[in-house]
């Protein structure tokens, strides 16, 4: 009998792409300026494993130069129940402000004239178990159009089969 290890989809939102910020929270994001997304991941239940993010924002048409990026981090809820991460940020509030820990991703951008798409994964992040939200910070050098931006994530685990 052979053995084999696959994925299988999350038991939280799966590999339904599902939003980790609004739209709202990242519409007219300054450069170098950090925010904390609305929704929150609960992982308690479902105590996924991996996390893939994917990333779509949007500038008027400008320059980007080599180096820029989007940064993201994963803010866990802490035991009080009501503060995330290191309890500097708001969610939907964006502020120049860098987290004081590691970010989970960085995601460079395509140095180009005339660009007007941000876009870029991380995948395969461990994610712990409880409850997170995601904060991301625009490094394009621009600030992000008060259109439509996307920043999405979906969840999975090993299956292990005999």
């Amino acid at each position: 009998m052979a053995s084999r290890t696959s994925w299988t989809a999350g038991n939280g939102v799966g590999l339904s792409w599902t939003a980790v910020l609004n739209s709202s929270d990242m519409q007219g994001l300054s450069t170098a300026n950090t925010v904390l997304g609305t929704p929150t991941v609960t992982n308690s239940s479902s105590l996924d494993q991996f996390m893939d993010l994917s990333v779509r924002c949007s500038i008027t048409a400008s320059t980007i130069t080599a180096g820029a990026n989007i940064v993201l981090w994963l803010y866990p809820l802490l035991d009080d129940g009501a503060t995330y991460g290191d309890g500097q940020l708001s969610a939907g509030t964006g502020v120049a402000l860098t987290p004081t820990f590691p970010p989970v991703a960085v995601i460079p951008l395509v140095a180009a004239s005339t660009q007007t798409k941000l876009v870029g994964a991380s995948i395969e992040l461990v994610i712990p178990p409880g409850n997170f939200k995601i904060a991301l910070q625009n490094n394009s050098g621009f600030t992000l159009a008060t259109t439509t931006q996307n920043c999405l994530y979906r969840t999975y685990n090993i299956n292990l089969n005999d």
